[in-house]
């Protein structure tokens, strides 16, 4: 944040260090055009108020694009996950000595919603448009992007 802060920007472009679950408490009232949020919704208490917040910072036809480790819900998936995980990063990251971070790494995402289910919390907290994408590769049912809309004024969402 330091580093992107330090760099030119228009002079309506602001940078808030804040927890997702006290935007307002931190002074961020929007509204935003867009709101950007990567690996966050796993690891919040309440990822249904964090999505209320961000929809109603949001301009009305605002958009959000989440990128998080959310399984696609097939076994497989769950398998290269965990043989991925377990089987390379946690031992590499126990040497590191942040084998603890890891562990927690893969419990999130083997707890945390399917990409099905994450895209349905999207349409329930608000927002519209909704659409997941796999990351390729090794990371595809593992990793996606999801996007939304919040609906203009007149619209309601879908």
């Amino acid at each position: 944040l330091e580093r992107a802060a330090g760099k030119t920007w228009p002079p309506n472009v602001t940078f808030t260090h804040a927890p997702a679950e006290r935007l307002a408490e931190a002074g961020v009232s929007g509204p935003f055009d867009a709101v950007f949020a990567a690996y966050l919704f796993r690891n919040v208490t309440d990822p249904d108020a964090v999505l209320r917040t961000v929809r109603d910072l949001l301009a009305p036809g605002g958009r959000l694009a989440v990128h998080e480790y959310t399984l696609g819900g097939r076994r497989t998936d769950r398998a290269v996950w965990t043989l991925v995980c377990r089987g390379v990063v946690q031992p590499a990251a126990t040497l590191l000595g942040d084998g603890d971070l890891y562990r927690h790494l893969w419990r999130s995402v083997v707890e945390f919603d399917t990409a099905d289910r994450f895209a349905d919390r999207l349409r329930e907290n608000g927002f519209d448009s909704v659409r997941r994408l796999p990351l390729p590769g090794w990371q595809t049912g593992i990793t996606h992007t999801f996007t939304g809309r919040r609906p203009t004024t007149t619209e309601t969402a879908r």
